[in-house]
């Protein structure tokens, strides 16, 4: 994610990723073909080690917000790298979005093939333009920033939504 210095600052870093999160996922739609069926939760998974409270403040965001996906609450379930197991079955029940910490020992390519549907989130500009994820969080002038591949935008689902694009201060799209 960057080097950001202190532990206050890893811990405000992850704040801010966590506020993101919470609005990049309102700013997403499914097509109800990638939604759970029968008042099933949507799930949000989580791999990799905690990263400075990052999960933490996500939950609580997501609480307050009452975060939803295609109307459907929300279940935010996380994988340490030594959960590798569970992981692959909560990959296999087809989750709406996936975050993958910069702590992460998980493949991307594989978790591609297993959860085609999904929303990719990462860090560092690479995980959009090397690994093709479709959103990464960095670090710029001590500033929590996005990268966001334009594909993100106009794939049928997830498709995020064009107003994020417009802001330019925090966003950056993939040429």
């Amino acid at each position: 994610m960057g080097q950001a210095g202190s532990l206050e600052e890893k811990r405000r870093v992850g704040r801010v990723q966590a506020t993101y999160l919470n609005h990049l996922i309102s700013f997403t739609q499914w097509d109800k073909a990638d939604l759970p069926v029968g008042g099933n939760k949507s799930r949000i998974l989580i791999l990799g080690d905690e990263d400075y409270g990052l999960i933490e403040s996500f939950r609580f965001l997501s609480k307050q917000s009452q975060l939803q996906i295609g109307g459907n609450e929300a279940s935010i379930l996380h994988f340490k790298n030594s959960e590798k197991k569970s992981a692959k079955s909560a990959l296999e029940k087809k989750p709406q979005v996936i975050l993958i910490l910069s702590s992460a020992s998980y493949n991307l390519d594989e978790i591609k093939k297993t959860s085609p549907q999904s929303l990719y989130i990462g860090n560092y500009k690479t995980f959009v333009t090397e690994q093709k994820g479709d959103i990464a969080f960095y670090l710029q002038k001590n500033r929590v920033r996005l990268m966001i591949d334009k594909v993100a935008f106009k794939r049928k689902s997830p498709k995020l939504s064009s107003q994020i694009s417009t802001l330019r201060n925090v966003v950056e799209l993939t040429p």
